[in-house]
């Protein structure tokens, strides 16, 4: 499951630390706007936590499944085959009549396979790590602003520059008949048998009834091609913003549904932080847990690291940080090859040969190149680089007199014998609350 980073639109309202709020079915429990301790042994086994060359520790976005993208690159490859077919069908078989046909495929397939590709190109230069940075008590994050017009959609799309809510049904309807009527308007004009004025004039119609048609579904994209021609080319600049770690809602998401599979339970820990002067939206980071258990000690692992970590992460339980195997690279693909060759010989041509028809060796490229080749690309910025880096001890940022003093507190609790969700730590963390 890949973690999304997208800049939320509406307001989201701030909570209570330790407060439990059902809305829309998700369970959100708050665990922080301030970093307070959870009590939780601070582990992380996960593909989305690492620490980077700088020593940093870092969030990923990580697609963790070949196989779709083996799907998807399996379908390119039939749409194009399917627009070579018509092509070669047609100047076999006299291409003129039959010719809406490949024009159609070329256009309708081969243009969405073409939005596909650069969408995806887009989206992995815009998917770089989250770097947390204890000296400088800040994340940064990735957002790209972008004055780009949203491409119209037929069934609905989420690209870089928006949402496009697609078109209704009568309006696609509208379409697939306008087409089916041009056609056989423009089909009769070839036939061969001569045609009474009857079929003369119901073919005109056929031709300008369809045109009329198809009009309404083709008229976004007539739009969006003009004012695209208007447009400066280059409309989208990636913007890395420091934000402040203790001005970071952190929430527990947890939603049970059943689906035909019986009852299933999801768990995501989120982290929503302010974007400067934009006070009605938050950037959200959200990332997939097995249990409540392993997003809290998640956040207890990120929580002691960037109130202990200026010294180093060794100074830290991140030191000890234990993720799974990269399963998507190329080299995990030749590892596997090498095991089938061993454990399997009399089945591995098979094998082999399934998996050189079916692309798989470049669906773990793909993958590949969407998860470290282009995002390491944009982090070699010189901004970049220099945030990274580590600050003279005079230029730490300390923590709040405020969060030191309620850790302090909530600490003796815990010694004590309380939890930390016992109603007496509850109350502690209220009070040190901040509303961002």
């Amino acid at each position: 499951m890949m973690s999304e980073l997208t800049a939320q639109a509406e307001t989201i309202a701030m909570m209570s630390c330790g407060q439990v709020v059902k809305d829309n079915d998700i369970e959100r429990l708050a665990l922080a706007p301030l970093p307070v301790t959870n009590n939780r042994q601070p582990i992380a086994i996960t593909k989305f936590i690492s620490v980077n060359q700088h020593g940093l520790l870092e969030l990923r976005s990580v697609n963790a499944a070949p196989g779709l993208i083996q799907m998807l690159l399996l379908s390119i490859l039939m749409a194009v085959g399917f627009i070579a077919g018509c092509w070669i069908f047609g100047m076999i078989y006299f291409l003129l009549p039959i010719l809406p046909m490949p024009i159609f495929a070329t256009v309708f397939l081969g243009g969405g396979m073409y939005f596909i590709i650069k969408d995806l190109m887009g989206d992995s230069r815009e998917k770089v790590p989250v770097v947390f940075h204890p000296q400088r008590r800040e994340l940064l994050i990735s957002r790209v602003k972008s004055a780009g017009l949203i491409r119209p959609s037929f069934f609905g799309d989420v690209t870089s520059q928006g949402y496009s809510p697609g078109m209704s049904d009568l309006t696609l309807l509208s379409g697939v008949a306008g087409f089916v009527l041009f056609s056989a308007g423009w089909g009769l004009f070839f036939a061969e048998r001569e045609l009474s004025t009857a079929w003369m004039v119901t073919r005109i119609l056929s031709i300008f009834g369809g045109l009329l048609l198809m009009y309404p579904p083709l008229k976004p994209w007539f739009t969006y091609f003009r004012q695209l021609r208007k447009q400066p080319r280059q409309t989208e600049q990636q913007q890395f913003i420091g934000v402040p770690w203790e001005q970071v809602a952190v929430e527990l998401h947890h939603l049970s549904t059943v689906s035909y599979i019986g009852l299933r339970t999801m768990y995501t820990l989120n982290f929503m932080c302010p974007l400067p002067g934009e006070a009605d939206k938050k950037y959200l980071i959200s990332l997939p847990v097995y249990s409540k258990e392993e997003g809290l000690s998640l956040f207890e692992l990120i929580r002691d690291y960037m109130e202990h970590g200026a010294q180093g992460i060794e100074q830290t339980a991140a030191a000890k940080l234990q993720t799974e195997t990269a399963d998507y690279t190329r080299a995990a693909y030749r590892q596997k090859m090498q095991e089938m060759r061993r454990k399997n010989p009399l089945f591995y041509p098979w094998w082999r040969l399934w998996n050189i028809v079916t692309l798989r060796y470049w669906a773990h490229w793909f993958v590949e190149r969407d998860v470290d080749i282009l995002p390491a690309q944009t982090m070699n910025r010189e901004d970049v680089v220099n945030w990274c880096q580590p600050l003279p001890e005079s230029e730490w940022q300390p923590m709040s007199d405020e969060l030191q003093e309620a850790n302090q507190r909530v600490r003796a609790l815990y010694a004590a014998g309380y939890q930390w969700e016992s109603e007496e730590v509850r109350s502690v963390l209220q009070d040190y609350v901040r509303v961002l």
